[in-house]
């Protein structure tokens, strides 16, 4: 009798032990599963994140571009405003703008020399 009980022990564990590995396997299929929809959420997320950041990126770029486009005809504006002033006083004094620029080019010269 004692044969036939380590008999029918053994068979149960055995089936104890088939059943507990199948339900390892399905766990970890489970967990795999789990693990594969996680990366796919973090790509969709990280593809969404990273459209964002590009939008975001090329607003800000053509804010700049069009920043410095306005800095730039405000500094023709104001370039040509000069213009017009020094030719207006040229106009105004020839003689005497004649003397500066002689006078400049005559110093400049003597720089150079040097």
């Amino acid at each position: 009798m004692a044969t036939a009980k380590s008999t029918s022990t053994s068979s149960t564990k055995a089936a104890n032990d088939a059943m507990n590995a199948s339900d390892i396997e399905a766990d970890i299929q489970r967990i795999r599963e789990d693990i594969a929809a996680l990366a796919g959420s973090l790509k969709n997320y990280g593809s969404g994140k990273s459209q964002e950041y590009k939008s975001r990126a090329t607003a800000a770029g053509e804010d700049l571009t069009q920043m410095s486009q306005d800095a730039l005809d405000d500094l023709t504006r104001e370039l040509k405003t000069y213009e017009r002033a020094l030719t207006d006083e040229v106009r105004r004094h020839p003689l005497q703008s004649l003397g500066i620029a002689a006078g400049v080019g005559f110093l400049i010269a003597a720089l150079i020399r040097r």
